[in-house]
């Protein structure tokens, strides 16, 4: 996309004036020069093709989530990883924790963890279990046996992303940034409204599906993955969250929406209103 045609589109959103297909464009337009910023690209690729996504950081994350969740399982019953299990375990755990619950259980910054758990595995592949320190055993304990879940995105996230790659790309100015934050509730559901109805595709081949809602807690909106796992004698769901907003599903969402927060079925849109509805 050319510049001037972005900076047309930015300017338009910034206003207020805020449109599904431009956020689409620019989005589209943004996938090839998002200055390493992952959310931008992967939801550039969402757009294209929202079908399903067999690869980016959704997928990625949920496939670090499925590992870990059936790990726990496993565990849960006594069946204890071989140490490749354990070190791949470990390592998407790792991927998965945010720095504030490393540092809450650990008490390591996210760097340390890594050379830590590096030394842990390299000392157990040498078969030099009792060369291992305190720590060692600690870091990797924890990563090779938690189940740990993290959303691949947040809406602020997202909106801080955006916001770095149109100021660099020369679409958004510095000073238009209070504008351009107005209207971060628009972009939120569009990325919830983006992301919902269309799944992820496992190495295996099989398939999650992402549904949006707010049956949390918070009643927070959210874009859940509902991984389902077989072979535990009865069917495993676990719907762990990859999009997560502050926006309060009553106050953005259509009536019939709102009265089914955790059940909604096809596609939604952002309707005149500005708030999620049904796909009329």
């Amino acid at each position: 996309m050319k510049l001037t045609e972005l900076r047309h589109r930015v300017e338009r959103y910034i206003s207020g004036d805020c449109r599904v297909a431009d956020l689409d464009r620019i989005f589209l337009g943004l996938r090839d020069r998002c200055y390493g910023l992952a959310s931008i690209r992967e939801i550039g690729d969402f757009v294209a093709h929202r079908d399903q996504r067999e690869k980016g950081p959704v997928t990625d994350k949920v496939k670090d989530i499925q590992l870990s969740l059936e790990s726990w399982l496993a565990q849960g019953e006594g069946k204890i990883p071989d140490l490749a299990a354990a070190k791949r375990i470990s390592v998407a755990n790792l991927r998965t924790a945010t720095d504030a619950q490393l540092d809450a259980r650990l008490g390591l910054r996210r760097d340390v963890v890594k050379a830590v758990l590096a030394q842990a595995i390299k000392k157990m592949e040498s078969d030099r279990y009792d060369k291992m320190t305190l720590r060692e055993q600690a870091v990797f304990n924890y990563l090779a046996a938690a189940f740990i879940w993290n959303p691949a995105f947040t809406d602020e996230q997202v909106a801080q992303d955006l916001a770095t790659v149109l100021v660099k790309a020369g679409a958004l100015l510095k000073d238009e940034r209070a504008a351009f934050d107005g209207n971060n509730a628009f972009l939120a559901l569009y990325v919830t409204a983006l992301m919902h109805d269309s799944a992820v595709v496992m190495d295996d081949g099989s398939r999650f599906e992402l549904v949006a809602g707010f049956a949390n807690k918070e009643s927070r909106i959210e874009v859940k993955a509902r991984i389902e796992l077989a072979g535990w004698g009865k069917p495993v769901t676990a719907p762990i969250c990859v999009f997560w907003t502050r926006l309060i599903g009553t106050d953005h969402c259509s009536e019939d929406l709102a009265a089914v927060p955790g059940a909604w079925n096809g596609a939604i849109e952002i309707d005149a209103s500005g708030r999620l509805a049904s796909f009329a």
